[in-house]
């Protein structure tokens, strides 16, 4: 078999294995980090291949804000979500770009061949447990009911709203005078205590424009699991 043969082949069976499950990705970022770009690319590069099959979350956080670029996007609850990740893997620091695979795995976000083999390896079952029902926008908040079909030994319940891109010309620091495009933003996320059924909020920060694409993603963490249920759903205003 020539080695071209065999690569389509490993493409193939590769998709196939990733597209019978839902995988999710969660990559800490930063516009003011050069050595970000090629992890942001790479996530984009995923979802477009896998579409709902992996769902992918951008978190941008604010530790490299000091070197001369503000990113639009960095919240200090992100780079607290790092480091509580961080303390939960036994590591004595945090870094960017880093991809974490269903909240139990991580590795250098740029890292193609691991991303390949952490989407093989890690997948969750798709018989989604989590109900999403109608949004209710009332201005800058976004209502969303939730059911969990069933209430199991989980421990929390997270929700997190994303933009789908967001162009922006950067002026100072690592990336100067580039235009990035960053992917599935995230934007604002709250986790609650995992029950039966309830009904939470998320803030559509003012900087949003009417023709953002919005999704949300809600997905349950189980301590020492890692995230073991997810689902996604597009907001149309």
């Amino acid at each position: 078999m020539s080695y071209r043969i065999l690569v389509l082949v490993v493409m193939v069976a590769f998709a196939k294995a990733v597209t019978a499950q839902t995988t999710v990705v969660e990559l800490f970022t930063s516009q003011g980090c050069s050595s970000c770009l090629p992890a942001d690319e790479l996530l984009a590069e995923v979802q477009k291949k896998y579409g709902d099959d992996v769902i992918t979350l951008s978190y941008h956080v604010d530790y490299w804000d000091y070197i001369g670029w503000k990113d639009p996007f960095a919240s200090k609850a992100y780079t607290q979500k790092q480091y509580e990740y961080a303390s939960a893997f036994g590591a004595r620091g945090v870094y960017t770009p880093q991809a974490i695979i269903n909240g139990n795995s991580h590795f250098t976000g740029s890292d193609s061949r691991k991303m390949q083999a952490a989407l093989l390896e890690n997948t969750l079952d798709n018989r989604t447990n989590i109900t999403l029902g109608d949004f209710k926008n009332t201005g800058s908040k976004l209502w969303i009911p939730y059911t969990l079909n069933e209430l199991s030994d989980s421990n929390s319940l997270t929700f997190a709203l994303t933009i789908k891109e967001k162009t922006t010309e950067v002026k100072r620091g690592e990336n100067r005078n580039r235009t990035l495009t960053n992917h599935n933003i995230v934007v604002d996320e709250i986790s609650v205590v995992s029950q039966k059924e309830g009904s939470i909020q998320l803030t559509i920060p003012d900087w949003v424009s009417n023709t953002d694409q919005l999704t949300v993603v809600a997905y349950v963490t189980k301590n020492q699991v890692g995230i073991t249920d997810a689902i996604r759903k597009e907001y149309s205003r």
